[in-house]
C-alpha cells in the first residue's frame, strides 16, 4: 500500500510495463519492479539462500563472486538516473540491504512495520506455510534490515497509521525522502479501509504465545514508529500534543522494506 501512495506523491518506480502485475488477491497491485526482484533472487541465490530461506546474517556481500551481479545491478540502476526521486519495493530487500548500500551510498530505507500475526496469517493464505514458519521469517526480516540500516537513514512507520491520519503519515515520509507535499493530499485519499482484511493486536500476539523474542522485537519497532510520529508532531505544535494522539500502534508491515537512492532526494 504505502508504495502505491508513494507514487501517487511522485515516486518513480520504472515504466509500468517493468512492474508486478496485479492479482485477483491484490486487485491494487504490487508496486514491485520486477528487474530488482529477480535480481535480489538471484542474488539470494547465489549465497544459498531464497526469500523463504534467508542466508546467513554474516555474509559478505562484497565478495568477487557477486561481481557479475554487481554489473547487472549497475546496469539496472543507470535506467533511473533521469529520475529525480526514485525507489523500488521488494521484501527481499530486507535480507540484501547491504548490497544495495554498497552500490547507492546513502541509500534510505523505508520499514513499514505489521503486527508479526497478520504477516504469518497472510503468509499462510497465499502460500500455505505454518505460522510458526511466518513468525519466524517476520523476525530474520526485521532484524536484518533494522542491522543494516542506519537510523539516520531509514524511516520506520506502521500499518496503522495509515487507516488512522494517512496524510500525516505521509507527509513525514514524503518529506523524509523528497518528495513535493502537492500530491500528499490525493494520495492519502486512496487508503480503502474496506480492503483491510486482516487486523491482530498485541495483546493477541501474546495470548497466542509468540515467543518473547518476536513480542519484544514488535514493540521496539512500534516504539521507533511511534517516536517519529511524536517527535515530527511536537516539532509542528511546538511541543503541545501527546503521543497519544497518534493512537496506539498495533500494526505495522515488517519485512517490507522499500530503497531509495539518497542522490535522487535532494
Amino acid at each position: 500500500m504505502l508504495t502505491r501512495l508513494l507514487h501517487a506523491c511522485g515516486l518513480y518506480l520504472g515504466p509500468k510495463d517493468e512492474l508486478m502485475p496485479a492479482q485477483a488477491d491484490n486487485p491494487d497491485g504490487f508496486w514491485e519492479h520486477l528487474g530488482f526482484v529477480a535480481l535480489n533472487d538471484e542474488l539470494l541465490n547465489e549465497l544459498g539462500g531464497a526469500w523463504d530461506l534467508p542466508p546467513k546474517a554474516d555474509e559478505d556481500f562484497k565478495h568477487p563472486r557477486l561481481n557479475p551481479l554487481r554489473l547487472k545491478a549497475r546496469l539496472l540502476i543507470e535506467r533511473f538516473d533521469s529520475a529525480n526521486v526514485w525507489g523500488w519495493k521488494d521484501p527481499r530487500n530486507s535480507l540484501t540491504v547491504p548490497f544495495w548500500q554498497d552500490l547507492l551510498p546513502g541509500l534510505k530505507t523505508l520499514i513499514v512495520v505489521r503486527n508479526p500475526l497478520e504477516v504469518a496469517y497472510s503468509m499462510r493464505q497465499r502460500n500455505g506455510t505454518s505460522y510458526s514458519f511466518g513468525l519466524r521469517l517476520w523476525e530474520i526480516y526485521n532484524r536484518r534490515v533494522i542491522e543494516a540500516s542506519s537510523e539516520p537513514e531509514r524511516f520506520v512507520t506502521h500499518y496503522d497509521f495509515f487507516f488512522e491520519n494517512a496524510k500525516t503519515e505521509l507527509l513525514r515520509i514524503a518529506r523524509f525522502i523528497g518528495l513535493p507535499d502537492a500530491d500528499v493530499d490525493s494520495a492519502a485519499a486512496l487508503v480503502a479501509t474496506r480492503r483491510r482484511h486482516t487486523h491482530f493486536t498485541i495483546n493477541q500476539l501474546i495470548d497466542a504465545r509468540v515467543s518473547a523474542e518476536v513480542i519484544e522485537l514488535y514493540r521496539a519497532l512500534m516504539a521507533q514508529a511511534d517516536h517519529g510520529a511524536y517527535a515530527s508532531a511536537r516539532k509542528k505544535s511546538k511541543g503541545k500534543i501527546a503521543p497519544k494522539a497518534f493512537g496506539a500502534p498495533q500494526t505495522a508491515k515488517p519485512g517490507e522494506a522499500d530503497l531509495l537512492p539518497d542522490r535522487s532526494a535532494g
